[in-house]
């Protein structure tokens, strides 16, 4: 450059004196023409074009040959039938036809405008960023697709990374700029979802666990869990009913059966089996517990201490409730190793099934404080699958109705103290008790048995004085003592 073209586009002046002055000006007005809002058809041409039209603009490719020789990264520019050239200055933009794409110059040669643009500290669209957004965009909608223009793969990733797993990684929805909203990797690297009402305090809804992919929902959920295998659910008087249950320990166990039951119910069994595992102490059962049915084949087993049932104490503190109620069509439990202890008031039942449902147990010592230990009724079976004891009196000890039946046959029941029991076995309105094969160790006072209604007790030829008491028994009204 001189001092006779401009410092920046080399556009000639017009000089003093200088004859033909309309010469000069109309070679500057060629170059601003070619280079004002530049838009060239290339950037992939070494060599010119046979038939160029007038206007044609390219950026030459390096290595270039023919009329193009030596301007590798020029602007060529075919104006009154010949190339013109010019030297790119840093920071020259130029649209690429052909590619769509807007480049810079940045010594030694062009480069994409985008990947410049985006080193960029921060960036803000239609508003401002700031040092904790970085970049910032209101707009009715963002679309973010895949590459179809270099043209790329086909596929798309959006990556949201963290530093560590106690770290966040997550998609925050709000609403008034108040958080209601959360999926991401929060504090863990298992997939959790999570909601708040206040924006402060939040709630897990699901969890999807990392290294088995197994779904959870902490909060509860109207959708059924279905069971791939038999599950075990831990219950602990250190328990916390917050906890999954799932370990056993006092951070993992829960605190109380009835949340225990609850959850098992809550879930799809297929054809797998539920245990509710207890641990040793005091459960205060408050009404007593609701056997509640699982969808599905399975069955919901609660076990304590099958060698010391006293060591797991199943204790209904409230007037006119039973220990474990089930109720429903295909509702099964099965208790093992546990002390029934009753309210002494009202008319509660250690064990109640009515309405088509089953209750089978084992191992159970039945203490004190009930109206009746047993009682079946509305098509309903309670049987007795192994030994058990009973420690304490009650009205009765037996009860069908309604065609109940009651079973506990072949197996022992040891009596301790000789109880005090009004009514050993009642059986009444098409009820049935099938006891036979039983041995009895003790004794008791009372009736040992009534039957009428058009019920059955069957012990197999036992004889009157086969169920314990210490007064005869009665038949009425077409009952049948067998």
């Amino acid at each position: 450059m001189s001092s006779e073209t401009t410092e920046l586009l080399s556009l000639p002046y017009i000089m003093p004196s200088q004859a033909q002055k309309h010469v000069t000006h109309n070679e500057a007005m060629r170059k601003l023409d070619a280079l004002v809002q530049l838009a060239v058809e290339s950037r992939g041409f070494a060599a010119p074009p046979s038939e160029p039209v007038p206007g044609e603009r390219h950026i030459v490719a390096a290595d270039a040959t023919g009329a193009w020789n030596g301007r590798d990264g020029s602007i060529a520019a075919w104006l009154d039938g010949q190339w013109l050239f010019m030297v790119p200055n840093a920071g020259w933009l130029a649209w690429v036809k052909d590619e769509g794409k807007l480049l810079v110059f940045s010594a030694p040669g062009w480069i994409d405008f985008a990947p410049a643009a985006g080193a960029a500290y921060m960036l803000g669209i239609n508003t401002s960023a700031d040092e904790t957004n970085r970049f910032a965009v209101k707009s009715d909608a963002v679309l973010i697709s895949h590459d179809d223009m270099t043209p790329g793969t086909g596929n798309l990733h959006v990556i949201v990374n963290k530093a560590g797993a106690e770290n966040t990684a997550a998609l925050l929805f709000q609403s008034g700029y108040s958080g209601h909203g959360e999926i991401g990797l929060t504090g863990n690297d298992d997939l959790t979802f999570k909601v708040s009402s206040d924006g402060s305090a939040w709630r897990q809804s699901i969890v999807v666990d990392r290294e088995t992919g197994k779904v959870g929902f902490p909060s509860g959920s109207d959708y059924r869990e279905p069971l791939t295998g038999p599950r075990t659910y831990y219950v602990r008087t250190d328990g916390n009913d917050d906890n999954t249950g799932f370990v056993n320990d006092a951070g993992g166990a829960f605190l109380t059966i009835q949340h225990a039951i609850d959850t098992a119910a809550a879930l799809d069994s297929s054809i797998y089996d539920v245990t509710i595992e207890l641990g040793a102490g005091t459960y205060s059962a408050g009404p007593g517990l609701v056997a509640k049915a699982m969808v599905g084949a399975g069955k919901i087993t609660i076990i304590g201490d099958t060698t010391t049932p006293g060591n797991v104490v199943l204790e209904t503190t409230s007037a006119n409730e039973s220990g474990l109620t089930s109720t429903g069509v295909a509702t099964i439990y099965d208790l093992r190793g546990v002390r029934l202890v009753g309210p002494g008031s009202g008319a509660t039942f250690g064990l109640f099934a009515e309405k088509l449902s089953t209750i089978l147990f084992r191992n159970v010592e039945f203490g004190a404080g009930w109206s009746q230990h047993i009682r079946a009724a509305d098509l309903a079976i309670v049987e007795a699958q192994g030994d058990y004891s009973i420690l304490g009196g009650a009205g009765g000890h037996w009860a069908t109705a309604r065609q109940g039946i009651i079973r506990a046959q072949n197996i022992t029941i040891t009596l301790t103290g000789t109880p005090a029991i009004t009514l050993f076995a009642d059986a009444r309105y098409l009820g049935m008790m099938m006891v036979n094969g039983t041995t009895f160790t003790g004794g008791a006072t009372g009736t040992r048995y009534r039957v009428d209604g058009n019920s059955v007790i069957n012990t197999n030829g036992g004889g009157a004085s086969y169920l314990p008491g210490s007064s005869a028994g009665m038949e009425a009204t077409g009952g049948q003592y067998m």
